[in-house]
């Protein structure tokens, strides 16, 4: 069940702010991003390392609440975007893990799927954030500063998705090539990961039809 959480958890990262007052955001949001960090301790359960991913999980909400403190300067905000980064980049890395060394196909792989595309784009919004923040003025259209990660967000996942609105565009030669680079890794996990689950699909209903029929 620990994918079908970290799914749950994100969605409720990403669309929970939907259903909540926007007064009550700001005190919602920190709530949200706790709950993401349980369940990226549960997913590690079991491995040597879960005890490390734990303490890294909560320095990085502490750090972030500690930097939030303080005014946003540039500094501050790269560094956060980094700590961001950083966190769902680990979380990625375990979740990919466990999906090539997944025997079968079943709704926990599913979920690990979904959380595994979520996870690229977060990792996008942050990558695009860093840059947006040292060099400003690489995405058009951004709105004001409060609302420049959301827009980036929402700018990661249609590029990962090949949508591409244009409604934000990338103005710099950097911000271009970050994008591109966005959407080749979009298309490279869509295909390689449906390789993946089709072939253990495939393979799993082989050795079903072997049992069936008796033969070695």
């Amino acid at each position: 069940m620990r994918h079908e959480f970290l799914l749950l958890s994100m969605m409720l990262l990403l669309f929970g702010p939907l259903f909540i007052p926007k007064s009550y955001q700001p005190y919602v949001e920190p709530i949200l991003f706790l709950q993401t960090i349980f369940a990226a301790i549960i997913l590690f359960t079991g491995r040597k390392i879960w005890r490390t991913a734990f303490i890294l999980a909560f320095f990085v909400a502490i750090l972030m609440h500690i930097l939030s403190l303080f005014d946003q300067t540039n500094y501050s905000e790269t560094v956060t975007g980094g700590l961001y980064f950083f966190f769902y980049f680990s979380v990625s890395i375990e979740t990919y893990r466990q999906i090539y060394y997944a025997k079968e196909v079943n709704l926990g792989m599913i979920a690990a799927v979904f959380s595994g595309f979520i996870l690229l784009c977060l990792m996008s919004s942050m990558f695009f954030m860093i840059l947006e923040t040292v060099h400003p003025k690489s995405f058009s259209n951004l709105g004001v500063q409060a609302d420049k990660f959301q827009n980036l967000s929402y700018f990661s996942f249609i590029t990962a998705l090949t949508i591409g609105y244009g409604d934000i565009t990338p103005l710099t030669m950097d911000a271009k090539k970050a994008t591109m680079f966005v959407a080749l890794i979009g298309n490279f996990y869509t295909v390689i990961v449906t390789g993946i689950i089709i072939g253990k699909f495939v393979n799993r209903n082989r050795l079903e039809k072997l049992d069936g029929d008796g033969t070695p």
